[in-house]
C-alpha cells in the first residue's frame, strides 16, 4: 500500500515539473510574429528582425542580400 502511494506521488511530481519546464519555456520563447521586419537572401533565405533599424544593419553587411527591409505586416 505504501509503495503504490509513493509510486503515484512521485509520477505527480513528475508530471508538475513537466508542466512547470515546459510553461516556463513556452514563456520565455519568443514568436516569430514579434519580428516584422525582414529582407530576403539568395537562395530563398530569409532573416527577419525585431527593428527596421536592425534590419538595415544586418542586411547592408549581408553580400547575399537581395532585397531591401520590408515590413512582412504589410505584404
Amino acid at each position: 500500500m505504501k509503495v503504490r502511494i509513493t509510486l503515484s506521488l512521485v509520477v505527480v511530481l513528475v508530471l508538475t515539473l513537466a508542466i512547470i519546464s515546459a510553461s516556463y519555456n513556452f514563456a520565455l520563447s519568443k514568436p516569430a510574429t514579434d519580428k516584422k521586419y525582414c529582407y530576403d537572401q539568395v537562395g530563398e533565405h530569409h532573416f527577419c528582425f525585431d527593428t527596421k533599424e536592425k534590419c538595415k544593419h544586418e542586411q547592408k553587411h549581408n553580400d547575399e542580400a537581395e532585397t531591401p527591409c520590408y515590413n512582412r505586416n504589410r505584404q
